[in-house]
């Protein structure tokens, strides 16, 4: 069972890995007119996923592909678009080592032990754009 799960997540993992430059230029390929649009400059930061203040949705959807969530908020100069960006991963802090054991009521094995090797995961957020009026305002990493 264990093998099972190391196997999905290493599939998982390396489809994201591996289709990461493919993914970039498929995007780019849906969205030829508006990359054709962009200075050799821009085009050539989309190509390396990099975008900086100023840049569209357009531009941030070429370089990181669609948000995992989309949020708003609104303030005193109107709304603001939030997209997050995140990533599976382990996190040893939900692990719990040793879980208890329990069988039915006239089972012998109530109360006992066992030492549980599963891996617990979580999505945690790496990036964070915000919008306003269509073009980037913020740029918030996640280390």
């Amino acid at each position: 069972m264990l093998m099972r799960r190391l196997f999905v997540v290493f599939i998982f993992a390396g489809s994201l890995l591996c289709g990461c430059v493919a993914s970039v230029e498929s995007r780019i390929q849906s969205r030829q007119a508006i990359f054709d649009a962009y200075p050799a400059d821009v085009q050539a930061r989309l190509k390396r996923s990099q975008i900086r203040l100023g840049d569209d949705q357009d531009a941030v959807w070429i370089a990181f592909g669609a948000p995992t969530e989309k949020h708003y908020r609104i303030d005193q100069e109107g709304r603001v678009d939030i997209w997050v960006y995140k990533y599976l991963t382990h996190d040893p802090a939900l692990m719990q080592p040793v879980r208890p054991v329990y069988r039915d009521v006239g089972g012998r094995l109530r109360g006992d032990y066992y030492i549980d090797d599963t891996p617990e995961y979580v999505w945690k957020e790496s990036l964070r754009v915000e919008f306003k009026n269509g073009r980037v305002i913020t740029l918030q990493g996640i280390d």
